[in-house]
């Protein structure tokens, strides 16, 4: 997880060396806020598309997917991250903030009313909480029923 990720350890995954991190990045912290940001944006460009083109029932569709669920690497970082998330300050806390209110303005189509905005919350808290238990339950019957009951639930 992210508290767990050693710097070394990064730039060992990433091939680089630890001296080269600081020609790029500032400190850890930057590093994980960019990721963030970077993964946040990577996640709702293609919701976004697809709520121009088509609507939120073909967002949700798309989210609460079985693709989704069963990616090899998570797309939306909430899902994948939110519990750590929730640990983090600063910069890092700063960027899942930013990450949580682009989706919402994803699902609620740009600024709104406040019970637009409301509802868009509910929304993406409720695609969080059903593709995160979905990806716990994979391979059981139970996964797909979660799926598909929370796809009809956020129907509109």
């Amino acid at each position: 997880g992210i508290a767990e990720a050693s710097l070394s350890d990064i730039m060992a995954g990433a091939g680089l060396t630890h001296g080269g991190f600081y020609k790029h990045f500032r400190n850890r912290e930057q590093l994980i806020a960019e990721a963030l940001v970077a993964a946040g944006e990577a996640a709702a460009e293609p919701l976004s598309k697809i709520r121009k083109e088509k609507n939120l029932n073909a967002v949700v569709d798309s989210y609460l997917s079985a693709d989704h669920r069963d990616a090899a690497t998570p797309t939306c970082p909430m899902a994948a991250l939110g519990s750590e998330a929730a640990r983090a300050t600063g910069e890092s806390r700063a960027a899942a903030v930013a990450v949580i209110d682009e989706m919402v303005e994803v699902l609620a189509q740009g600024p709104c009313s406040m019970d637009g905005r409301g509802e868009a919350l509910v929304d993406y808290a409720t695609m969080i909480g059903t593709i995160t238990l979905a990806r716990i339950l994979s391979g059981t019957p139970l996964s797909d029923e979660i799926l598909d009951r929370a796809r009809r639930r956020l129907r509109r």
